[in-house]
């Protein structure tokens, strides 16, 4: 039975959203990479704005010269929160009615050719991939 018990645990371990790996700082010559050259818009079109993605968690960010971005979660709804590069990492914050949302941005490789974002949500820490849109 404690064989059993351990497989499962080391399944569900294995299951998990989290990538892994090093992560690495974004110098600031990477930042318009990912920053939009406008102030976050009304309604944000992210067929057309640079942004970065997680089909399977799922989530889509925009980040804007503004210090504003958008979200969206298609399983909780979208919105808009502040962002900030603090030493080479890009902390994303956002009041929803339920929860604050706290989101830091790193990159994959030393280039940042490609980020993953780190949070926390009520199943625990979570690093997610990011696919780069429109970039």
């Amino acid at each position: 039975m404690k064989i059993l018990v351990l497989i499962v645990v080391v399944l569900a371990a294995s299951c998990g959203k989290s990538s892994s790996g090093k992560l690495y700082k974004i110098a600031p010559e990477a930042l318009p990479r990912y920053v939009n050259t406008k102030s976050l818009p009304v309604d944000p079109n992210l067929t057309l704005d640079k942004s970065i993605v997680n089909t399977t968690y799922p989530i889509q960010l925009a980040l804007y010269q503004d210090g504003r971005f958008y979200y969206d979660l298609p399983n909780l709804g979208d919105g808009t929160g502040t962002w900030r590069a603090e030493g080479g990492i890009l902390v994303l914050k956002a009041k929803r009615t339920l929860f604050d949302m706290v989101i830091e941005v790193k990159a994959n490789d030393q280039a940042a050719s490609s980020v993953s974002v780190q949070f926390t949500d009520r199943f625990g820490s979570n690093t997610l991939k990011m696919t780069n849109l429109n970039i």
